[in-house]
């Protein structure tokens, strides 16, 4: 039975005989199924996975039926939308309990599989389907890392890539650029390219403001390699950096030293979390530190698991998670600096590597 299978069914028990998972159009995309296929290309809308603790198949249209079978998965081709549900009947007709994945499940497409399952129950088992992400196996774990080192060596490559009256939407450019460059599928996420005061605002899209001598600037970007995101931030300044700015580096990166420091299979995210914030809440900047300290990384950017104070998730090895505390001052402007780390049983391998001073650029 391959991984993904045996980690979902470990997960579930005997709750359920299935699990389907199915895609709407781009972008409602569920990404647990290309997390249990490991399917790397295409976008499979309207493409249907069955799990069960036998096996896995893919029922997918004629448009991407190479990119199923090229992944080695059981692949069943329909022509029509009216053979999908025909097909789709006479898999579910096998079962009396089938799960569903309804954080990625669009109405539309629950109606179909309403209609499909015909007397089967259909069970929410989303919470089940998150825990089975949260720890990666080798292959998913060699996705990640060549994400980060393409995403590692763009962020060295800064400096040279970013000057005094560039506009952020230029620099987000350069980066992305740069990572398809070193071989990124696509990038991760938007990439944040954000000067001066727009630094204060964690999630920013880029717009036309002009770098300005004395402005931090805050580059938040990942690659996306085989489906697996990367994500990491640093903050730089343009010429030299004022106290204020030194002293706001300075804090987060002790935050995220001591935040990484706490990491390990065993450990509590709460702690962890609160490594980062202790640092923080003492230092002149109480208050500033906004989110989260960190979250889990895989196929999606944003993939199940955390590190924060509201939620005590216990770590294991093989969970993949940014570390990332930052200060936000509105008007001035903000410092995060971010990494990937790897969960080991005695602590944690970070996977992004790129220096963590204030550089000037």
């Amino acid at each position: 039975m391959a991984t993904k299978e045996r980690k979902l069914f470990a997960e579930l028990g005997k709750e359920v005989d299935a699990v389907a998972f199915t895609n709407g159009t781009e972008p409602n995309l569920d990404l647990s199924f290309f997390w249990v296929t490991a399917i790397s290309n295409g976008i499979f809308e309207g493409g249907v996975a069955i799990a069960t603790p036998r096996g896995l198949e893919v029922i997918s249209s004629e448009l991407e039926e190479l990119s199923a079978r090229t992944s080695g998965v059981k692949t069943t081709v329909y022509r029509t939308n009216k053979d999908r549900e025909a097909i789709v009947r006479k898999r579910f007709s096998r079962f009396d309990r089938i799960g569903v994945n309804s954080v990625e499940l669009t109405q539309a497409n629950y109606k179909f599989f309403r209609r499909c399952a015909g007397r089967a129950r259909l069970i929410d088992v989303s919470d089940a389907i998150g825990r089975a992400r949260m720890t990666k196996d080798e292959d998913e774990i060699g996705r990640i890392k060549k994400a980060c080192d393409i995403t590692s060596r763009t962020a060295r490559a800064i400096p040279e890539l970013v000057s005094e009256g560039m506009a952020e939407t230029e620099a987000a450019a350069e980066l992305n650029y740069m990572m398809m460059r070193l071989g990124a599928s696509t990038t991760a996420f938007e990439t944040n390219a954000s000067f001066g005061p727009a630094t204060a605002e964690p999630h920013y899209s880029p717009a036309s403001k002009k770098l300005r001598r004395g402005q931090l600037a805050l580059f938040d970007f990942g690659a996306q390699f085989k489906r697996y995101a990367s994500d990491l931030t640093r903050t730089f300044v343009c010429s030299r950096p004022n106290a204020r700015q030194r002293q706001m580096h300075e804090v987060v990166l002790e935050a995220q030293q001591a935040a990484i420091d706490s990491v390990s299979g065993g450990a509590h995210g709460k702690r962890v979390d609160a490594a980062a914030r202790n640092i923080v809440e003492k230092s002149p900047f109480k208050g500033k530190f906004i989110h989260h300290t960190g979250h889990g990384l895989g196929v999606s950017v944003h993939d199940p698991g955390g590190i924060r104070a509201t939620k005590d998730l216990v770590l294991k090895p093989g969970m993949v998670m940014t570390i990332e505390p930052g200060v936000y001052i509105k008007g001035f402007g903000g410092v995060r600096i971010e990494d990937d780390v790897l969960v080991t049983k005695t602590g944690c391998k970070v996977l992004t590597k790129a220096p963590k001073e204030l550089i000037q650029i």
